[in-house]
């Protein structure tokens, strides 16, 4: 049911000294359907077990030629080493399908602020190619609040530069460097609760008025702490939950197990974007996505955890606990579904990709 493709690396080319970009063509050759913010799932096999990560796009459609991702690489990384040390042009790789909801908004705020760290610019990168050279929402004022080590570990650095002086007074950029001074629009502190609200009031022309509040939206894409100071913030800025969207694909915490009883069976039914059912019968205690794997049954995921949103089905007969690090939501007909965190609990479950 799953929709995979193979990609060949057609280029690499060094961001910094630990991360790269690989723009990357269909072996099919047919057309890649993504939005910016998006992300693709790559996989491999890795000592005979499947793994997954995610990594967002650097390009834009409409953009860019080809489709791109920006790898930066984790100590002891699986996939990050080999992608950004040992993979070539030429390469093959697997991927599920382009994915994610760190989207732009469908109509135009007045303010869009983004807040990024490390690799966390990436999605943003793609999302400001759109907004300043493809021109959407050109009435909007844009700001980016941007925290790394140092110039040289900046990813885009030179791009974003540039589009700071193309585009004066509609983009700004504020970099925050711990370990480097004497950088143009750049602060050498940390991030923290005082200085972003600061810098957030700046960027809104010092008052935060019930209309600015309403019309601003905020885009969060960096370590999990850093975006909990944000999300924090903001809450006491009296901002809107709504208009504040993050990105991560590692959670907090892991979700407790639960136990598996294989006397009791759940059935699930899934229908999948072409229309495809598919039937099949899982354990009670086991996630939906698991018994489905567990029998040979691909759906869709990334991550397993709840935080990507890959896994995402709409609920169209039964119920569903979804089993969150911090809460357990009760969800029925209607509902979006992470099936690689839900639990069924009535005896049937339908479920449908949009």
């Amino acid at each position: 049911m799953e929709q995979k493709r193979h990609w060949r690396i057609s280029s690499k080319n060094r961001e910094t000294p630990d991360s790269v970009t690989l723009r990357l063509e269909p072996t099919d050759g047919r057309p890649v359907a993504y939005l910016p913010g998006q992300y693709l799932p790559l996989i491999r096999t890795i000592n005979g077990r499947e793994e997954r990560r995610a990594y967002s796009f650097s390009s834009c459609p409409g953009l860019d030629n080809q489709p791109a991702i920006t790898i930066k690489r984790v100590p002891n990384g699986l996939f990050s080493n080999w992608l950004v040390q040992e993979s070539q042009p030429g390469d093959l790789l697997l991927s599920a399908a382009p994915a994610g909801q760190f989207l732009l908004p469908t109509q135009a705020p007045r303010h869009l602020i983004y807040l990024a760290a490390g690799s966390g610019i990436t999605p943003i990168f793609s999302h400001l190619k759109k907004l300043l050279e493809l021109g959407l929402f050109p009435d909007t004022s844009i700001a980016l609040f941007y925290a790394n080590r140092d110039s040289a570990n900046t990813i885009f650095k030179k791009q974003i530069d540039q589009w700071v002086h193309t585009f004066p007074g509609r983009f700004s950029c504020t970099y925050f460097l711990s370990r480097e001074k004497a950088v143009e629009n750049a602060l050498f502190r940390h991030l923290g609760n005082a200085l972003f609200e600061r810098e957030t009031l700046r960027a809104l022309g010092g008052k935060l008025t019930p209309g600015i509040l309403k019309n601003t939206q905020i885009y969060l894409c960096a370590p999990v702490a850093l975006m909990r100071m944000a999300q924090m913030t903001l809450g006491v800025l009296d901002f809107p939950k709504e208009n504040i969207h993050q990105e991560t694909f590692v959670p907090e915490r892991q979700q407790p197990l639960r136990t598996i009883d294989t006397s009791q069976t759940h059935h699930i039914a899934v229908t999948d974007r072409t229309g495809a059912r598919t039937e099949f019968d899982i354990y009670a205690g086991e996630t939906i996505l698991n018994g489905a794997l567990r029998q040979g049954i691909d759906l869709p995921y990334t991550c397993k955890t709840g935080v990507c949103l890959s896994c995402l089905a709409r609920c169209v007969h039964g119920n569903v606990e979804v089993q969150f690090v911090e809460q357990t939501r009760h969800e029925g007909p209607g509902a979006l579904i992470n099936t690689c965190i839900g639990y069924p609990v009535s005896p049937t479950v339908e479920l449908v990709y949009d």
